[in-house]
C-alpha cells in the first residue's frame, strides 16, 4: 500500500481551514448550549438541579471568550497528533493482537473520561455519517492513498471531541457543570462538525481531489488468483470470474477495458513528444509497486525507433531567439499595470532567453539530452521517468500563476532532471524528493512578488538561476545536490525574511494588544453596566464609560508593572464621575462639587492621554460633561456676585442672580454595552499596523472615523448614494473626517470601476463579501496603495473576521476593516491572486483517458 503523505499542500489548506473556521464554531455551539441550559433550568424538577443548571450556564458564559480563543489551538493540536499518528501508521488498516507489555492498568479518572468521551462520539457520529463518508474518501487521497483509511482521516470525529473535552477539562470549574456543559453541546456541536466536514470537502472537491475507493472485505472463498476479480461491480459476475457472458453490456465492457492494466507501447516511448497516455503516467507515478509489477527491458525495436527520432531531429532546423520581438513585447508589459499584464507564455519548444541561460535556452539542445538519454535506458520505467519529466515540466512551463522568469528556469532545468529521472524514474510522485521540493519551494517563493521587472524580483531570480545552472553543470545530479541548492536558497530567503520581521512584528504586536485590550475593556464595560450609581446617568457619559474609559482601565492594567488594583486610579473616579453629573445631587453638596470635579477632570485626561486619545475627538465628550457641570457652576458664580453685591462692589453684570438655570434637555438613560467588533487603536497603533496609507485604500478612514464618535460601532456606518445616483448604482461609503483632516490637499481616489452590466449592486457587494470569505492566513492578493500595486500575504485576521492584515514586500503592514476590504474588492484595488501547489497540480492534470488500443 502506498505509504502516508502528510505533506501534502491540500492536507495543510485543509487543516488551516478547519482551524480558520474552529473558533466561530465553538461560539456558536456556546451559544446554543447556553440556550438549552437555560430551558434545562427552568424545565428543572427539583430546586438543587435549577441551581445546578443556573450555575452552570453562567460559568459557561463567562468562559466563553476564553474557548472561543482556546479551541482553534487545540484543534491544531489535535490534528498535528493525528498526522504524526499517520505517518507512523502500519500500510495495513488490521491490528496485530495486543502483547502482554502493552496491557496497563486506567486510573479512575481515565476511565470516566474514557467513557465520557466514548459518549460524545457516539452522539455525534450518526448525525455526521453521509458528510464523514464521503471526507474521508477525499482525505484518503490528499493523504496519497489508492483506498479509503478512515483511521487515519485527521479531521475524524473522535480528533475534534477529544479536543474539545481536553479544552473543557482545562476550565477551572465544578465537575457537575463540565458534565452538563457537555450534555447540552452535544447537539450543536455534531451539527457545527456536520457543516465543518461538509465544507472541507468542498475545498478539496474544488481542488481537483477525487474520492479514493472502499477497499471490498473478501470471505475465505474469494482467496486465490480470482480474488482480484472481487474489485469489479457485483453487477458484472460473469466478468469477476473471468467468462464472457452474454449480458455484458457495451459500456460494461468499456469499463473493464478501463479497469486493465495500461501498458505502453514502445513506438509511443521512443518519442521526443511524451505520447503515451498521462493515464499510465499517473499510474506510475503514484503506485509504488508498479516498478516491481510491470517494469520490464526495453525490446530492440524501441532503440530502432529512438535512431530514427534523433535522425529526424538532426535534420530539423533550429528555433532561433527573436531579440526584437521579445524587447517590443517587454516594452509593451512595462507599459501596463502588473495586475493587467497576460501571462508571458513559455513553452519547451520555444528558445528562453540566451543571456541568462546560454546553452540550456536552446530547446534543440535539451531534446538532444531527452533522446541521448532515451537512447540509454534499459528498462520501461526509465523511458516512461524521461516523458513524465518532460510532460511535468512543460506543465509547470504552462502555468500562469507563476512569473515567466521563474517558469524559464524550470524549462532551463529540465536536462538536469532528466538524468536524475535515469536513476529515480518516479521521482516526481514523491512530494519528499529534494528535487521536486526545488521546485515547489521556488514557485511559492515567488508568489511573494507580482512585477518580474523589479528589483526585489531580479534580486530573487539570480541565486535561483545561479542553482540551475549549479545543477545543469553536474553530469549526475544527486538528490543531495538538489537538497543543497535548495538549503542555500531558503538560507538566503531567511536572511530577507529576518529583515522584515520586526517591521512585521511590531504592526501585528500592535493589533493584538489592541485586540486584547478591547477584550478586557468589554468585560469592564459589563461590570459598569451592574453598578447601582449607573441610575439616572446621562447616556453620553454610560457611553463614555462603556467604550472609552473602559479602554483606559484595560490600557492601564495591562501595561501596569508593579501589579496595582487600581492603576492610576482610573477606577476609583468613575464613582465621583457619575455623581458629578447628577444634578439634584451635586446642588446638594456644591462644596463637595467644587473640591472634587478639578481632579475628575485631571483624571480623565490623564486616562485618555495614557491611551492615546486626540485631545481633538476627547474634547466632544468634555463639552458634554461641562453642560452637566453647568449648573454648580453658576451657582457658585450666582454666589460670588451676591457676595459682591452685599460687600458694596455692585452687581456684577452678565450673571443671573436667579436659580440656576436648567441645563439644556439630553435624554437620561441606562444603555446596555456592546461587544466592540473591532478594536480602537490609537494614531501610533494605527501606523504601526499599516492603517497609515492612502484613504480608501488600506481602511484607516474606516476605523478612524470612528474614533470620535461614542455609541456608533464601525459597521454600523451607512452607505449613502452617491448625488445623482440612480436606484442600481452601487453604495458608497460617507466620507471620513479623519481622512479628510489628513490629507485636504490629496486628489480624490479615483471612482470604482463599473460593475458588469449583467451584475447588479447588490451581486457585486456580494461577490465582494464571497471574495472576502474566501481568504485565508496566508493567501496572496493584489492590492493598489499610495498608487502602486503591492503583492501582500494575508498574515492576520481577528476572530470575527472584522480586521484583516496583509504584508507586502519588507514587512510592510496594510491593516483593514472588513468594510473596507469589500470596498477594496468593489473598486477591483483588491485581487485575490490564485496561487497554491504548482507540482501537485501538474500531477492532477495527469487524468487524460488512455486511448483504446
Amino acid at each position: 500500500m502506498q505509504p502516508v503523505s502528510t505533506q501534502n499542500p491540500l492536507i495543510q489548506r485543509a487543516r488551516q481551514e478547519v482551524l480558520f473556521l474552529a473558533g466561530p464554531l465553538i461560539d456558536r455551539c456556546v451559544e446554543a448550549a447556553v440556550t438549552s441550559l437555560q430551558e434545562a433550568e427552568c424545565g428543572g424538577r427539583t430546586v438543587a438541579l435549577r441551581m445546578q443548571l443556573g450555575d452552570a450556564w453562567l460559568a459557561l458564559t463567562r468562559h466563553r471568550q476564553g474557548l472561543g480563543a482556546a479551541f482553534p489551538a487545540r484543534v491544531e493540536q489535535a490534528i498535528n497528533q493525528a498526522l504524526e499518528a499517520a505517518r507512523a501508521a502500519p500500510v495495513h488498516s488490521g491490528r496485530a493482537p495486543l502483547g502482554h507489555d502493552e496491557l496497563t492498568l486506567l486510573e479512575h479518572a481515565e476511565v470516566a473520561r474514557f467513557v465520557e468521551a466514548s459518549r460524545l462520539q457516539q452522539a455525534v457520529l450518526p448525525r455526521v455519517e453521509a458528510p464523514l463518508s464521503r471526507l474521508d474518501s477525499l482525505m484518503s487521497t490528499a493523504l496519497g492513498l489508492p483506498v479509503v483509511r478512515a483511521d487515519l482521516n485527521p479531521l475524524r470525529p473522535d480528533v475534534l471531541c477529544q479536543a474539545l473535552l481536553a479544552l473543557l477539562d482545562e476550565q477551572p470549574v465544578e465537575a457537575e457543570w463540565r458534565t452538563h456543559w457537555v450534555r447540552h453541546l452535544t447537539p450543536s456541536f455534531a451539527q457545527e462538525l456536520g457543516q465543518l466536514y461538509e465544507a472541507v470537502a468542498r475545498l478539496l472537491a474544488e481542488q481537483g481531489v477525487e474520492e479514493a475507493r472502499y477497499r471490498l472485505k473478501l470471505g475465505d472463498g474469494a482467496a486465490g488468483p480470482g480474488a482480484a476479480g472481487a474489485a469489479l461491480p457485483a453487477a458484472e459476475p460473469a466478468r469477476a470470474t473471468g467468462g464472457t457472458g452474454e449480458s455484458a453490456s457495451p459500456v460494461a465492457a468499456g469499463r473493464a477495458q478501463a479497469q486493465r492494466p495500461l501498458h505502453p507501447r514502445m513506438s509511443d516511448l521512443a518519442q521526443a513528444r511524451p505520447a503515451v497516455p498521462q493515464a499510465l503516467m499517473r499510474e506510475f507515478l503514484y503506485q509504488p509497486q508498479w516498478v516491481a509489477e510491470r517494469d520490464e527491458p526495453l525490446p530492440a525495436g524501441y532503440y530502432e525507433a529512438v535512431e530514427q527520432q534523433q535522425q529526424r531531429l538532426a535534420g530539423a532546423p533550429a528555433v532561433a531567439y527573436d531579440e526584437a520581438a521579445a524587447t517590443q513585447a517587454h516594452a509593451r508589459a512595462r507599459m501596463q499595470a502588473v495586475v493587467d499584464r497576460p501571462a508571458r507564455p513559455v513553452r519547451l519548444e520555444r528558445p528562453l532567453p540566451p543571456q541568462p541561460w546560454g546553452e540550456l535556452a536552446s530547446p534543440k539542445a535539451r531534446t538532444r539530452t531527452l533522446m541521448a538519454l532515451k537512447a540509454r535506458a534499459t528498462w520501461i520505467s526509465q523511458a516512461l521517468g524521461l516523458d513524465a519529466v518532460r510532460t511535468l515540466v512543460g506543465q509547470v512551463a504552462g502555468d500562469a500563476r507563476v512569473l515567466a522568469p521563474v517558469r524559464e528556469a524550470f524549462v532551463a532545468m529540465e536536462p538536469a532532471l532528466l538524468r536524475l529521472a535515469m536513476r529515480e524514474p518516479r521521482f516526481f510522485g514523491d512530494e519528499q524528493h529534494p528535487a521536486r521540493q526545488l521546485i515547489e519551494r521556488v514557485a511559492q517563493r515567488s508568489f511573494k512578488y507580482n512585477d518580474e521587472y523589479a528589483d526585489e524580483f531580479e534580486q530573487f531570480m539570480a541565486p535561483v538561476r545561479q542553482a540551475v545552472r549549479a545543477l545543469d553543470g553536474l553530469s549526475q545530479a544527486q538528490p543531495q545536490d538538489y537538497a543543497r541548492q535548495l538549503q542555500a536558497l531558503e538560507d538566503g530567503w531567511r536572511q530577507q525574511d529576518q529583515g522584515e520581521t520586526e517591521a512585521r512584528e511590531h504592526g501585528l504586536r500592535s493589533i493584538q494588544f489592541a485586540q486584547q485590550r478591547q477584550a478586557l475593556a468589554d468585560k469592564v464595560a459589563w461590570e459598569f453596566s451592574l453598578r447601582s450609581d449607573l441610575d439616572s446617568v446621562p447616556a453620553a457619559v454610560a457611553d463614555f464609560l462603556y467604550q472609552d474609559w473602559s479602554l483606559v482601565i484595560a490600557h492601564a492594567q495591562l501595561t501596569d508593572a508593579r501589579g496595582q488594583l487600581d492603576p492610576g486610579g482610573y477606577l476609583a473616579v468613575v464613582s465621583d464621575l457619575l455623581w458629578s453629573v447628577k444634578r439634584e445631587a451635586v446642588l446638594k453638596e456644591p462644596a463637595r462639587a467644587f473640591e472634587v470635579l478639578p481632579e475628575v477632570l485631571r483624571t480623565l485626561r490623564r486616562g485618555l492621554d495614557l491611551l492615546g486619545k486626540d485631545p481633538e475627538d476627547a474634547q466632544t465628550f468634555f463639552d458634554v460633561l461641562m453642560r452637566y457641570h453647568d449648573p454648580v457652576l453658576r451657582l457658585r458664580r450666582v454666589r460670588s456676585a451676591r457676595d459682591a453685591q452685599a460687600s458694596g462692589q455692585g452687581a456684577l453684570t452678565g450673571i443671573s442672580a436667579a436659580v440656576p438655570l436648567e441645563s439644556d434637555a439630553i435624554p437620561l438613560g441606562r444603555p446596555t454595552p456592546r461587544a466592540a467588533e473591532q478594536p480602537w487603536l490609537g494614531r501610533r497603533e494605527l501606523v504601526l499596523a499599516g492603517f497609515d496609507d492612502e484613504p480608501g485604500d488600506s481602511g484607516r478612514d474606516s476605523l478612524h472615523s470612528q474614533l470620535p464618535s461614542l455609541p456608533v460601532p464601525i459597521e454600523a456606518q451607512a452607505l449613502e448614494r452617491p448625488p445623482g445616483g440612480e436606484e442600481g448604482q452601487a453604495p458608497v461609503p460617507r466620507a471620513a473626517p479623519v481622512a479628510a483632516r489628513a490629507d485636504t490637499s490629496a486628489a480624490a481616489a479615483p471612482p470604482p470601476l463599473p460593475a458588469a452590466p449583467a451584475e447588479s449592486a447588490p451581486q457585486a457587494q456580494e461577490r465582494a463579501r464571497a471574495q472576502l470569505a474566501r481568504l485565508r492566513t496566508g493567501d496572496w492578493v493584489d492590492l493598489k496603495a499610495r498608487g502602486e500595486w503591492r503583492r501582500a500575504q494575508l498574515h492576520w485576521c481577528s476572530d470575527n473576521g472584522a480586521l484583516f492584515m496583509f504584508i507586502s514586500h519588507g514587512g510592510q503592514p496594510h491593516s483593514m476593516t472588513r468594510r473596507s476590504c469589500e470596498k477594496l474588492l468593489l473598486a477591483r484595488k483588491l485581487r485575490p491572486v490564485e496561487a497554491g501547489a504548482v507540482v501537485d497540480r501538474a500531477l492532477r492534470e495527469l487524468d487524460e483517458v488512455a486511448p483504446a488500443a
